[in-house]
């Protein structure tokens, strides 16, 4: 005979050590027969009804949880942002005025977010162009910290790659040519891997008709210094 394994509460359970043995398993049919027969007794609205409501509970219960943590993450945004003004306003005091270009350009946190936009890019097939418009680009695809370059107006299936070396090289010319500013094509040598770092990182675009390239200084910074 099926064995089945039934958890209780501690007052469901002291209720049912009361029970007299015999009892135990001709209540439990008697509840199982019962909740069968409620069950084919539903009409399909009926179980409509019961879904959404379980749903509905459910969602709500989700809910609670994620605003819980948006509260959290709301709480050390706030603590982080205390502390960096606090920072600053002590670098402040000794150094005088604070710029945000005088922190080092990080090329692996550059690649980091290279590589989340490259992947989100793959995935929806986004196609960008160069500056002038004329050439079509499309990012085959992200392996092993690589990113792969299809120049879709090329004969060649060979993508065009990439690493955080790549960019290591390019943050090095960047910072000789001052440290936020460098001539287009001058940053990567290889015009497709360029323009698809521009594409995919915010902080870097093109200016003055697409002849320069510009790393932006933190936006909190830049925001203040236009004020």
């Amino acid at each position: 005979m099926p064995k089945r394994s039934i958890y209780l509460s501690e007052d469901d359970a002291t209720i049912w050590d009361r029970l007299p043995e015999g009892m135990r398993s001709r209540l439990l049919r008697d509840l199982l027969i019962e909740h069968e027969f409620e069950e084919e007794s539903k009409t399909d609205l009926d179980k409509q009804r019961e879904m959404l409501k379980r749903q509905i509970i459910e969602t709500r219960r989700l809910y609670v949880i994620a605003d819980e943590k948006e509260r959290n993450w709301e709480s050390q945004m706030y603590s982080l942002e205390r502390k960096k003004d606090e920072l600053i306003n002590e670098y402040e005091k000794i150094f005088g005025d604070f710029s945000a270009s005088e922190i080092p350009i990080n090329p692996a946190e550059i690649m980091d977010t290279i590589i989340a936009q490259a992947e989100y890019y793959s995935q929806k097939a986004i196609v960008f162009t160069s500056p002038s418009g004329t050439s079509r680009y499309r990012i085959q695809g992200v392996k092993k910290g690589k990113v792969m370059v299809e120049r879709m107006d090329t004969a060649s299936p060979k993508p065009s790659t990439f690493t955080v070396r790549t960019i290591e090289k390019a943050v090095g010319r960047l910072n000789q040519a001052g440290g936020n500013k460098i001539r287009r094509g001058h940053f990567m040598p290889v015009v497709a891997q360029e323009y698809a770092a521009v594409e995919l990182h915010p902080n870097l675009s093109y200016l003055d008709g697409g002849e320069w390239l510009y790393f932006e200084i933190d936006r909190d910074q830049r925001d203040s210094s236009e004020a």
